[in-house]
């Protein structure tokens, strides 16, 4: 990143307005952001909570760091919402009756009640289809991912640029940071503007190699080839519309 640049709060504002539009299972919302643009704070969790140098000299040099809470605590959330969405009346009222006990059975708090409810659910899946129950964290985390690409692509439209962070002491992050027990921290996205110039640079910015696209993308079956091939799909268009 280049050092000592700030992103203007109009910007910030934008890509935090994009980024609160992020969707979430039963619109529970369980991620909150913290936008941490203190240089002192950034060194101290470049010193303290990163692991690795890469992780470290891109905290200190970059414009904002964007720090990503899950609730562990879904519960604590849910009357919230349920208000909110009976103030906007946009839902089934079917759906309404049922939402408060569904989010709280589907969000898997407690080691106990998740491995019950997991026993339950794979003995009646073979009848009919059963939610998967996972850990509160893996819930919450999977929506805070959800959050932070949305941030990410919103950052990027405005020309920053990004790193998507898992390598810190989440303990001492939350330490430094003051996070309640409440919730856990995911992941990190340092963003601010792209470095350019100095000694040794050759003016292209290298990109991480990815894998092939047939070793990702698949058909209708895991494992299947899929046909993206534009003229074929053209030429069966044209059947189809001939017949």
């Amino acid at each position: 990143f280049e050092p000592n640049k700030n992103i203007p709060n109009g910007i910030m504002r934008d890509i935090l307005e994009s980024t609160i539009t992020s969707p979430s299972g039963f619109n529970l919302q369980p991620t909150h952001v913290m936008i941490v643009r203190c240089q002192e704070t950034k060194h101290r969790l470049a010193k303290e909570v990163m692991l690795g140098a890469g992780n470290s000299y891109r905290t200190i040099d970059a414009s904002a760091m964007a720090v990503f809470l899950a609730d562990l605590e879904v519960h604590k959330r849910i009357n919230r919402i349920v208000s909110l969405e009976r103030d906007a009346a946009m839902r089934d009222p079917n759906y309404m009756a049922i939402l408060p006990v569904a989010a709280s059975f589907l969000t898997g708090e407690g080691h106990a009640a998740t491995f019950l409810k997991q026993m339950a659910t794979d003995m009646l899946s073979p009848v009919q289809p059963m939610p998967s129950i996972e850990p509160v964290e893996a819930w919450s985390y999977k929506n805070a991912a959800l959050v932070a690409q949305t941030y990410t692509l919103a950052a990027t439209s405005h020309g920053l640029a990004t790193c998507m962070m898992e390598g810190f002491d989440t303990r001492r992050a939350k330490e430094i940071l003051r996070v309640p027990d409440r919730y856990g921290v995911p992941l990190m996205v340092a963003t601010g503007y792209e470095y350019e110039g100095g000694d040794g640079w050759s003016g292209e910015t290298k990109r991480t190699p990815r894998l092939e696209m047939e070793e990702v993308f698949f058909g209708d079956t895991f494992g299947e080839s899929l046909d993206l091939d534009e003229s074929e799909q053209q030429s069966n268009d044209i059947k189809e519309e001939v017949s």
